[in-house]
């Protein structure tokens, strides 16, 4: 068993992380890959995989909505493109140094539904915030494939359009040249560009949004993803599995890297095939991506 995707140098995992990691072990998990976000989880997601070498691997990235969080301000007066330049330069700084510490790089790609939500702010700045993500990523990817590590991929659109993840198959291809590998982590786009992400040799990550009522399209893409090509994360703290969402009884309702046992059963209902079999091929895959 396998979380490919997770923060645990977010709370409230950061907090009781040993009692995280023993549960997953004592649920016969063997691998879970943390990712960084922004500059400041850096070093504390680097401290927890030294500290758990034989479980735990890093992945370093920027999430694209990080230069909207740290670029735009209240009276709209900085200069957007030169803040976030400075910033992925010094990102870039960083990862360089770090990466004989690193299985892959993550999580990075493109988030225009955030920016979508932005209503105070001009559609030229909009564009501008799509094209300070795309040169991000694009860095990311070369990164990747110069250093044979594997992709952590976020792609999330607006409701109704299908641009982020059209944009982001295309940077995969432009700068990966057949050599880029990894995972679109959580993906919920349009099941039509499910065999244009499989063309270009990544699998899909499934969380949670399998067990929830309104996963019914992801289930879609489930039924849809060859065996060989399914990987199993928990994006915690975000999306606990249904069983924790309705319990009552949990005050404090997140995800941690156990929850994929749940997650894995409810996908085996929704392959036709069993539990076991399921969660061993899946750590075939993640083996094969995250740890060649």
């Amino acid at each position: 068993m396998h979380d490919a995707h997770i923060h645990l140098a977010m709370e409230p995992l950061k907090s009781d992380l040993p009692k995280i990691i023993d549960t997953f072990l004592e649920k016969g998990g063997k691998y879970i890959l943390t990712q960084s976000t922004d500059l400041e989880d850096i070093e504390t997601s680097l401290e927890i995989g030294a500290q758990y070498s034989n479980t735990i691997g890093v992945a370093l990235g920027l999430h694209p909505t990080f230069f909207e969080e740290n670029t735009i301000d209240k009276g709209r007066t900085k200069n957007v493109y030169e803040e976030s330049q400075k910033l992925l330069n010094k990102f870039v700084t960083i990862l360089e140094k770090k990466l004989p510490q690193i299985s892959a790089i993550g999580e990075t790609g493109l988030d225009y539904y955030q920016i979508g939500l932005q209503k105070d702010i001009t559609p030229e700045v909009k564009k501008e915030l799509k094209d300070i993500q795309k040169e991000s990523f694009r860095k990311h990817v070369q990164i990747a494939v110069e250093n044979n590590l594997p992709l952590s991929i976020h792609a999330r659109d607006v409701i109704g359009s299908s641009e982020c993840v059209e944009d982001v198959i295309g940077i995969v291809a432009e700068e990966g040249r057949g050599l880029a590998r990894g995972c679109f982590h959580s993906y919920t786009g349009e099941i039509k560009y499910l065999k244009p992400i499989l063309d270009l040799g990544f699998c899909i990550g499934f969380n949670a949004i399998i067990t929830y009522k309104s996963g019914e399209d992801v289930r879609e893409i489930l039924k849809a993803t060859p065996i060989d090509r399914i990987i199993f994360e928990t994006d915690g703290p975000f999306l606990p599995p249904q069983s924790v969402r309705k319990n009552k009884k949990i005050k404090n309702k997140f995800a941690q890297p156990g929850d994929v046992k749940e997650i894995i059963e409810v996908a085996a209902e929704v392959k036709n095939i069993s539990a076991e079999e399921l969660e061993k091929e899946s750590d075939k895959n993640y083996e094969k991506v995250f740890l060649r």
